[in-house]
C-alpha cells in the first residue's frame, strides 16, 4: 500500500480546517456570552449599560496617537485635496470628471439633459429632487464648505463673543457642560482633543477663487471639539443612489448648524471658536485623536457606535478643556483580513494591501501617516460616472450597523478572539443581508414605508 505524506505544517489544508473550526467554537462561544449579556440587559431594561459594558471591554486607550507618524511629516497643503485639484481644472480629466459629478444638478433645474434624470430606481428626478432639498440649507448658508472652502458663513472664523468669560470649576466640568450642550444640539457624539497643528492645512485653499491662505486664526485654538453625526442607515443601505446622497446631503446640512451652534455656545460663554467641515484641518486625524473611532481600510473613521456611517465637524476653541484619550477597538486588525470595501468599491480605489503603510496614491493623499491611501483620482472619476457621491465604502462595512445590542456583542468577539475570526464574520455578514450594493429592493421598499 502506497505511503501517503500528510503535510502537518500552518499551509496544510488539514491546520486550515482546524482553524476555521476553532474560529467557529470561538465565535458561538463568544455569542453565546454576548447573548446571555443582552438578554439580561433586556429583561431589566438596561440595553445602555450592556452596550458600554460591551464596549469597554473591547476598548483600549493610549496615552498618544496610535498611528505611525514619519519624523519628517510635513503638514499637507489642502490645494492638494482632490476636490480643490478638480475644480481648478488641475487636469482635463479632473475637470471633466468634476463637470459630470454636476451635472444632474444642472439637470434638474432644465439647464441640461434630463435624460440622465430617467434612469433605474435611485436615479429618477424624485430622488434627485430629494437630494437637492437635503443640501439645501448647506448650499444656502454655507456655499462651497463641503469642498473645503475655508471660512464659509456658518463656519467664519469670528462671531460674536461675549466679553464676559465663564468661570468653570474646573477642565472636567467644563469638558462635561460642553458634551453635553453639543449632544443637546444635535451632535450623535463627541471627542475633545487638544489642538495639533499638525493636522492644519498648510496652507489653506479657496478653491472657488484658486487662491491659497495663510493658516493664520483670529486667536489660539487650545482645543478642539470633535462632533460625529450619524447618517440615516436604511438610506445609505441604497448606496450608490441619489438616495443614499441626500442622507449625505442631510448631514452636511447639520454640520452647518449643529457645529455652528455649539460654537455660538462657546462664544456665549466669553471663548472665541468657530466650526469647521472639510475645511481648515483634516477630521480623520481628529476624530482619532478625540476618542471617537479608528481610520479604517476605506480611509474613513469607524466608530464603535455608527462604524463609518457618520459625518464630521470640528470646533475649534480657545477655551481649555478636559480631553479625551485615542481609543481602539480593534478596527486596524480586522481590516487587515476582511477588505470587504475594497472588493465592494465599483472604483477600485480601496487599496488590497494586507498593512498599512506610508505608501501613497498621489498627491491627494497626506503623506507621512502609517494607513491605508485611497485612491482619490479614481473615486473622483467614478462620481463622475454616475453624477453623484458612492458611499459603497460606508454601506459594505461589517461595523456599519444599526445600534442593536446583538450587533455590539459581535464587535466584541472579534476583540476577544481575533485572527480567524475576522474572516469568519465577514462571510457571516454577507450571508446575513448586511452591507449589499446596487440593491434595488432596498430603494423600493424605502419609498414604501411612509
Amino acid at each position: 500500500m502506497e505511503k501517503r505524506e500528510i503535510q502537518v505544517g500552518p499551509s496544510s489544508e488539514r491546520s486550515q480546517e482546524l482553524e476555521v473550526n476553532l474560529s467557529r467554537r470561538r465565535f458561538f462561544k463568544a455569542s453565546a456570552i454576548g447573548a446571555t449579556l443582552g438578554v439580561a440587559a433586556l429583561t431589566n431594561n438596561k440595553k445602555a449599560f450592556a452596550a458600554k459594558t460591551a464596549q469597554a471591554a473591547v476598548t483600549e486607550e493610549h496615552d498618544e496617537f496610535p498611528v505611525k507618524i514619519a519624523k519628517d511629516y510635513k503638514r499637507f497643503p489642502q490645494r492638494n485635496t482632490v476636490f480643490a485639484r478638480a475644480m481648478r481644472g488641475e487636469t482635463p480629466e479632473l475637470e471633466k470628471n468634476f463637470q459630470k459629478f454636476l451635472s444632474s444638478d444642472f439637470a434638474l433645474m432644465g439647464e441640461g439633459d434630463r435624460s440622465i434624470l430617467e434612469k433605474e430606481p435611485g436615479w429618477s428626478a424624485i430622488e434627485k429632487a430629494l437630494e437637492v432639498a437635503a443640501w439645501a440649507v448647506e448650499d444656502k448658508m454655507n456655499f462651497g464648505s463641503k469642498f473645503g472652502v475655508p471660512q464659509c458663513p456658518y463656519y467664519a472664523w469670528e462671531g460674536p463673543t461675549s466679553h464676559v468669560e465663564h468661570r468653570f470649576d474646573s477642565k472636567k466640568e467644563a469638558s462635561k457642560i460642553v458634551k453635553k450642550a453639543a449632544k443637546t444640539l444635535g451632535a450623535s457624539l463627541v471627542g475633545i482633543t487638544p489642538y495639533d497643528e499638525r493636522w492644519t492645512y498648510d496652507p489653506l485653499y479657496n478653491a472657488l477663487e484658486n487662491k491659497d491662505i495663510p493658516a493664520e486664526f483670529t486667536f489660539e485654538p487650545k482645543s478642539v471639539v470633535v462632533l460625529a453625526l450619524e447618517m440615516d442607515y436604511e438610506r445609505m443601505a441604497t448606496a450608490p443612489s441619489w438616495l443614499e446622497c441626500s442622507a449625505v446631503a442631510e448631514q452636511y446640512s447639520r454640520m452647518a448648524t449643529v457645529g455652528y451652534s455649539v460654537a455660538t455656545f462657546l462664544r456665549s460663554l466669553g471663548y472665541k471658536s468657530f466650526a469647521a467641515g472639510n475645511d481648515v484641518a483634516l477630521s480623520v486625524p481628529y476624530a482619532v485623536a478625540s476618542g471617537l473611532g479608528e481610520a479604517g481600510r476605506n480611509g474613513i473613521v469607524l466608530t464603535y457606535e455608527y462604524g463609518p456611517r457618520v459625518r464630521l465637524v470640528k470646533i475649534f476653541t480657545e477655551l481649555e478643556l478636559a480631553y479625551d484619550k485615542p481609543k481602539t477597538f480593534g478596527v486596524r486588525d480586522f481590516c487587515e483580513r476582511c477588505q470587504r470595501c475594497a472588493d465592494a468599491c465599483p472604483g477600485k480605489a480601496i487599496p488590497k494591501d494586507e498593512k498599512p503603510s506610508f505608501k501613497v496614491q498621489n498627491k491627494s493623499n497626506n503623506h507621512g501617516v502609517e494607513k491605508w491611501a485611497i485612491d482619490a483620482e479614481k473615486c473622483c472619476k467614478y462620481w463622475g460616472e454616475m453624477s453623484g457621491d458612492c458611499g459603497v465604502c460606508i454601506t459594505s462595512c461589517p461595523y456599519n450597523k444599526p445600534d442593536f445590542w446583538h450587533h455590539k456583542m459581535v464587535v466584541w468577539a472579534t476583540k476577544a478572539a481575533p485572527g480567524p475570526l475576522h474572516s469568519l464574520l465577514r462571510e457571516m455578514d454577507i450571508v446575513f443581508g448586511y452591507g449589499n450594493s446596487f440593491d434595488k429592493k432596498a430603494l423600493l421598499q424605502w419609498w414604501d414605508q411612509g
